[in-house]
Protein backbone atom coordinates (compact mmCIF):
# COMPACT_ATOMS: atom_id res chain seq x y z
CA UNK A 1 0.00 0.00 0.00
CA UNK A 2 1.44 3.37 -1.03
CA UNK A 3 0.92 6.30 1.32
CA UNK A 4 0.46 9.70 -0.24
CA UNK A 5 1.31 13.00 1.38
CA UNK A 6 -1.28 15.73 1.23
CA UNK A 7 1.21 18.44 2.31
CA UNK A 8 2.24 21.04 -0.25
CA UNK A 9 5.52 20.33 -2.06
CA UNK A 10 8.54 22.17 -0.50
CA UNK A 11 11.01 24.12 -2.58
CA UNK A 12 14.43 22.41 -2.86
CA UNK A 13 16.08 25.71 -1.82
CA UNK A 14 14.88 25.22 1.72
CA UNK A 15 17.38 22.34 2.04
CA UNK A 16 20.27 24.15 0.31
CA UNK A 17 20.05 27.34 2.38
CA UNK A 18 21.56 25.90 5.61
CA UNK A 19 24.40 24.36 3.60
CA UNK A 20 25.17 27.69 1.91
CA UNK A 21 24.96 29.45 5.26
CA UNK A 22 27.56 27.09 6.79
CA UNK A 23 29.89 27.45 3.79
CA UNK A 24 29.64 31.23 3.90
CA UNK A 25 30.31 31.26 7.63
CA UNK A 26 33.46 29.14 7.20
CA UNK A 27 34.63 31.33 4.33
CA UNK A 28 34.23 34.51 6.38
CA UNK A 29 36.04 32.95 9.37
CA UNK A 30 39.01 31.90 7.24
CA UNK A 31 39.22 35.26 5.48
CA UNK A 32 39.22 37.29 8.67
CA UNK A 33 41.45 34.99 10.69
CA UNK A 34 44.21 35.02 8.05
CA UNK A 35 44.92 38.67 8.89
CA UNK A 36 46.02 37.71 12.38
CA UNK A 37 48.84 35.48 11.17
CA UNK A 38 52.22 37.22 11.08
CA UNK A 39 55.54 36.05 9.74
CA UNK A 40 55.92 32.64 11.22
CA UNK A 41 59.42 31.29 11.53
CA UNK A 42 61.19 34.59 12.22
CA UNK A 43 61.79 34.96 15.94
CA UNK A 44 61.78 38.60 16.93
CA UNK A 45 61.60 39.88 20.50
CA UNK A 46 60.36 43.44 19.95
CA UNK A 47 61.15 46.31 22.33
CA UNK A 48 58.49 47.25 24.90
CA UNK A 49 56.49 50.46 24.69
CA UNK A 50 53.07 51.64 25.81
CA UNK A 51 52.50 53.67 22.61
CA UNK A 52 49.83 52.67 20.07
CA UNK A 53 50.40 52.42 16.32
CA UNK A 54 47.54 53.11 13.90
CA UNK A 55 47.29 53.51 10.15
CA UNK A 56 50.06 51.07 9.22
CA UNK A 57 47.84 48.08 8.35
CA UNK A 58 48.90 48.12 4.66
CA UNK A 59 52.56 48.99 5.29
CA UNK A 60 55.56 47.06 4.05
CA UNK A 61 57.23 45.11 6.86
CA UNK A 62 60.98 44.96 7.32
CA UNK A 63 62.16 42.51 9.97
CA UNK A 64 65.61 42.74 11.51
CA UNK A 65 66.27 39.54 13.41
CA UNK A 66 68.90 39.28 16.11
CA UNK A 67 71.86 36.99 15.88
CA UNK A 68 74.81 36.48 13.59
CA UNK A 69 74.84 38.77 10.60
CA UNK A 70 71.46 40.33 11.49
CA UNK A 71 69.32 38.78 8.75
CA UNK A 72 66.82 41.14 7.06
CA UNK A 73 63.39 40.24 5.72
CA UNK A 74 61.19 42.36 3.46
CA UNK A 75 57.51 41.37 3.58
CA UNK A 76 58.52 37.91 4.78
CA UNK A 77 61.31 37.06 2.33
CA UNK A 78 64.99 37.24 3.20
CA UNK A 79 66.82 40.07 1.41
CA UNK A 80 70.25 41.62 1.23
CA UNK A 81 70.91 45.34 1.64
CA UNK A 82 70.90 45.88 -2.16
CA UNK A 83 67.68 43.89 -2.61
CA UNK A 84 66.03 45.91 0.15
CA UNK A 85 66.97 49.17 -1.58
CA UNK A 86 65.56 47.85 -4.89
CA UNK A 87 62.33 46.65 -3.27
CA UNK A 88 61.80 49.98 -1.54
CA UNK A 89 62.47 51.92 -4.75
CA UNK A 90 59.90 49.79 -6.60
CA UNK A 91 57.37 50.19 -3.75
CA UNK A 92 53.68 50.05 -4.55
CA UNK A 93 52.31 53.47 -5.37
CA UNK A 94 50.34 55.11 -2.60
CA UNK A 95 51.64 52.72 0.05
CA UNK A 96 54.81 54.45 1.15
CA UNK A 97 54.74 53.20 4.73
CA UNK A 98 57.27 50.93 6.40
CA UNK A 99 56.87 49.06 9.67
CA UNK A 100 60.10 47.90 11.31
CA UNK A 101 59.98 44.69 13.34
CA UNK A 102 63.32 44.86 15.12
CA UNK A 103 64.65 42.32 17.59
CA UNK A 104 65.94 43.75 20.86
CA UNK A 105 69.29 42.07 20.18
CA UNK A 106 69.66 43.55 16.65
CA UNK A 107 72.28 46.30 16.31
CA UNK A 108 70.83 49.79 16.64
CA UNK A 109 73.02 50.93 13.77
CA UNK A 110 71.28 48.53 11.35
CA UNK A 111 67.89 49.79 12.50
CA UNK A 112 69.02 53.39 11.89
CA UNK A 113 70.39 52.52 8.42
CA UNK A 114 67.14 50.88 7.31
CA UNK A 115 65.04 53.72 8.73
CA UNK A 116 67.21 56.36 7.04
CA UNK A 117 67.08 54.56 3.69
CA UNK A 118 63.29 54.32 3.84
CA UNK A 119 62.91 58.00 4.76
CA UNK A 120 65.26 59.02 1.91
CA UNK A 121 62.96 57.16 -0.48
CA UNK A 122 59.85 58.94 0.87
CA UNK A 123 58.48 56.32 3.28
CA UNK A 124 56.83 56.93 6.62
CA UNK A 125 58.66 54.73 9.12
CA UNK A 126 57.31 53.27 12.37
CA UNK A 127 58.84 50.89 14.90
CA UNK A 128 56.75 47.91 15.96
CA UNK A 129 56.78 47.30 19.72
CA UNK A 130 55.02 45.12 22.29
CA UNK A 131 53.11 46.53 25.25
CA UNK A 132 54.78 46.28 28.65
CA UNK A 133 53.53 43.47 30.91
CA UNK A 134 50.52 44.29 33.07
CA UNK A 135 51.35 45.04 36.69
CA UNK A 136 49.24 43.27 39.31
CA UNK A 137 46.59 45.46 40.93
CA UNK A 138 48.37 45.17 44.32
CA UNK A 139 51.61 46.64 42.90
CA UNK A 140 49.99 49.83 41.58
Amino acid sequence: MKLESHLPRQSPWIYVTPLLNAILLLLVCFLFSSGFVEQSGIKVEKPRSSSRLTGFDRAHIVTLAGGDGTPMYFDGKKVTWEQLRTELQQGRSGERMLLLHTDRQAPAGRFAEVGSLAMELGYEVALSTTPPPEKPASAR
